[in-house]
């Protein structure tokens, strides 16, 4: 019984992938393979790279992230709701200490300024996550562990008569390897 319900999860059926995967070592080939196939139609494609590479995001028309503009509003959101607690403590619960006055703007900027910190790094960890569609669930394309050191890897999905164009892209702008999965 236990082994029944075992088994899809830890042998799971490897998922079928249509389309074709190229790798490549250098990168201005990739940046110029990527141009190419982005003008012939393809706008889906998912590129593996070890690290960033400017030309590659060019290629891929990608603009700057949206996350700082995520931090900014959960640092208002932060420092507004700080401000608010502080506001709605002492209309609540009126406490006389001293003499001093009731609505001072020093002590509240310490909880303000903590607060826009705390909210600010939460919104930008859910940002992150949320725009780089993590945590990714289901594999969207054949992954291969060169991609972690040297290699660039351009996966195009596309089925039919696309394979062959794709594949013959792929080689021409020179791709060390182009594999098939249909």
């Amino acid at each position: 019984m236990i082994h029944r319900l075992l088994d899809p999860i830890l042998n799971p059926v490897p998922p079928k992938f249509h389309g074709v995967m190229g790798i490549f070592y250098y990168v201005d080939d990739a940046a110029e393979a990527v141009t190419a196939l982005r003008q012939s139609g393809h706008k889906d494609l998912n590129v593996f790279s070890p690290v960033p590479h400017h030309e590659i995001e060019h290629a891929l028309e990608q603009g700057p992230s949206l996350v700082r503009w995520v931090t900014a509003v959960g640092a208002l959101l932060g420092a507004s709701g700080g401000f608010g607690l502080c506001y709605y403590t002492i209309a609540s619960w009126p406490l006389v200490i001293g003499g001093k006055e009731l609505f001072s703007l020093p002590p509240f900027t310490v909880i303000g300024y903590e607060s826009m910190i705390l909210i600010a790094g939460l919104a930008n960890l859910l940002g992150l996550l949320a725009l780089a569609r993590l945590p990714q669930i289901k594999q969207v394309a054949p992954y291969d562990p060169r991609f972690q050191e040297d290699r660039i890897g351009i996966w195009v999905p596309c089925t039919g008569e696309a394979v062959g164009r794709v594949e013959s892209a792929l080689k021409g702008h020179q791709a060390e390897e182009v594999h098939v999965h249909a």
